[in-house]
């Protein structure tokens, strides 16, 4: 009876730690870039009259749908870089090891693998029910979403040690999002949700490099080639601070525009918060990227609610 007892606690334990070790590596938290773009984009069909009375059944899966996809795809690029880099960041819960895609890697780094990959088959399965309900185009930017979510640190390709994660991170998670978001409801590309979306969008490649300071000693150790170890750390924070302060400025100019209600310059609460970013940044410091995810997190929040209600 003890030694059945001390086999369940172990096998708890077990179960706990890989339970947390693949929240970790999902980074739950992060998942709002993807929240975010799927929200902007459905929320331009909605202002721009393309999505025909929003309360229907029909459309409320729809939205339910494209917000799953937008998530999967994410969460899928989350896992499928923590198997390629998880071995420098995290403790692994199990102890068997194999060779696996040429690399000595854990049971669980297996499995955090294959999770990325049926996340990425759950985005494309609701990808080819949305081109179904419209056309080629929505194949197209569909396609290109599920590539570029594996590839930013998927072998062979790996483009975030080309320099390119915050370029493409920008592009996947900004403009293609969006319009992945919106087109299933209008049939038509449109620079309208590109537009509405944009100074949500420029807190993404923001995010990415608050990321890559944060790992910049490593990956200038590892020779990484991100964009950071790239352009050097000073670069970088010229950078970050002309996303996130241009994302203020950009909304200012919306505001003044009539493009944003009134009401969402509540974001401008948060500069404070762009203000400990930046320190953060500056100083290499892990807090950065909570502190990022917090800002893109909460003015997600006042853009959505606005631009809905006003």
């Amino acid at each position: 009876m003890i030694t059945y007892y001390l086999l369940m606690t172990n096998q708890i334990s077990v179960l706990f730690a890989w339970v947390k070790e693949f929240i970790k590596a999902l980074r739950v938290f992060s998942l709002t870039l993807a929240l975010g773009a799927t929200n902007i984009g459905m929320i331009a069909a909605f202002r721009d009259g393309t999505m025909e009375h929003p309360g229907t059944l029909n459309n409320v899966l729809l939205i339910l749908l494209i917000t799953v996809a937008g998530l999967a795809s994410q969460a899928g690029a989350n896992l499928i870089n923590d198997f390629f880099e998880g071995s420098f960041k995290y403790n692994n819960p199990s102890e068997t090891y194999h060779i696996f895609l040429g690399h000595k890697r854990s049971v669980f780094d297996i499995f955090v693998f294959l999770a990325g990959l049926a996340a990425l088959c759950l985005a494309a399965l609701i990808g080819l029910y949305l081109v179904y309900i419209s056309d080629w185009k929505m194949l197209v930017i569909g396609l290109t979403g599920i590539i570029g979510s594996y590839a930013y640190t998927g072998e062979p390709f790996v483009y975030k040690t080309k320099g390119l994660g915050v370029i493409l991170s920008f592009v996947l998670m900004g403009p293609l999002m969006l319009l992945g978001a919106y087109y299933p409801f209008s049939s038509q590309l449109s620079w309208y949700p590109v537009l509405l979306g944009l100074p949500i969008s420029l807190l993404v490649p923001a995010m990415m490099i608050s990321n890559e300071m944060r790992d910049f000693k490593r990956d200038k150790r590892l020779s990484m080639g991100t964009l950071s170890t790239i352009i050097g750390p000073r670069a970088s924070l010229i950078l970050f601070d002309t996303l996130v302060f241009g994302s203020f400025g950009l909304t200012a100019v919306y505001l003044y525009l009539g493009i944003y209600p009134l009401p969402s310059a509540v974001v401008f609460l948060f500069f404070p918060i762009a203000l400990r970013a930046h320190r953060l940044v500056a100083g290499f410091e892990g807090l950065s990227i909570p502190w990022t995810n917090r800002l893109h997190l909460l003015n997600l929040t006042v853009f959505s609610v606005t631009l809905l209600l006003f």
